[in-house]
């Protein structure tokens, strides 16, 4: 089992390298930080850009790897995303990884005149984005003509440290993500269908995406067991740091339900036990991760 931990970027920075290196001190394996132009549910946050603070935090840490929970394929150029990615790759000395997603919020993507597309043309242009940065990251040069996206011989110089390519996770929930997870990534990533789902709901459907994640393994000639499977949790009604025993019980919960990797939030104050504190990390949650196989 692996553990890693999420921490929004919507605080002073000096007060955010203070709670990232406390997380590396976690033996946490990623720090992810979210990536929005704006938070729709709170449009005065003073979130910071994703890629550039990635950036940042790759100069002031040592081990932990870095990422985004998620990169929105609306966003940005897949091109200049790949760029990105393999920069923050080289300043990091080869500690990226990269989740990309469709997009959740209509109104962020509308008020910057980026088109929130139906459901199938929000995966549709997910792939042509995961096809593009996969390409460019694993052989330096593509062209490649999509509905939504092309490059024309495009180049990326300088390459990233990691070979063939930093890990790409494909983020989604629904077949058409799944599929596209099975045939590109080296990890899916699923989080809770609906903020209102109770736990036992959320194992259920958990259990049915891994499932299916098999199904297109095998479709694929491709092992199984080479798809990482991560989940997000926080976006269903789970609150794995009420209790030690409630830890237990959801880390128990969601390995039986196919998962090794877990995405943790990570927070000053969680009244609720949503997310991890470093008063709940000292007082049990530390031993339990540590005993139950994290790295």
């Amino acid at each position: 089992m692996r553990f890693d931990l999420f921490r929004g970027q919507g605080l002073a920075w000096p007060d955010f390298v203070e709670d990232v290196g406390f997380i590396e001190a976690t033996g946490a394996g990623t720090c992810w930080v979210l990536d929005h132009y704006v938070y729709p549910p709170a449009p005065e946050a003073q979130f910071l850009e994703s890629w550039t603070t990635l950036a940042g935090v790759a100069a002031v840490t040592e081990r932990i790897r870095l990422g985004t929970a998620v990169t929105d394929a609306a966003l940005r150029h897949p091109a200049m995303l790949a760029k990105q990615v393999a920069t923050v790759d080289r300043i990091s000395g080869g500690r990226v990884e990269v989740a990309i997603g469709a997009g959740y919020f209509r109104e962020e993507l509308e008020s910057l005149g980026i088109s929130f597309l139906t459901p199938r043309g929000r995966v549709e242009r997910l792939r042509e984005t995961v096809e593009i940065v996969d390409g460019l990251l694993r052989d330096r040069r593509l062209t490649y003509e999509g509905e939504h996206w092309s490059v024309r011989d495009a180049t990326l110089v300088p390459a990233p440290v990691q070979e063939p390519r930093p890990p790409l996770l494909v983020a989604g929930n629904g077949k058409r993500g799944l599929r596209l997870a099975a045939e590109r990534g080296d990890a899916s990533l699923t989080l809770g269908d609906d903020p209102e789902m109770a736990t036992e709901q959320a194992a259920i459907s958990l259990r049915a995406r891994n499932d299916l994640l098999d199904e297109h393994c095998v479709a694929l000639g491709r092992d199984p067991a080479s798809l990482e499977r991560a989940y997000f949790l926080g976006w269903a009604i789970e609150r794995p740091f009420e209790s030690a025993e409630s830890l237990r019980d959801y880390l128990g919960r969601y390995r039986e339900a196919g998962t090794e990797r877990f995405i943790f939030m990570f927070a000053r104050q969680s009244p609720d036990g949503a997310a991890l504190t470093r008063d709940t990390w000292e007082s049990f949650a530390g031993d339990i991760l540590a005993t139950s196989g994290s790295t």
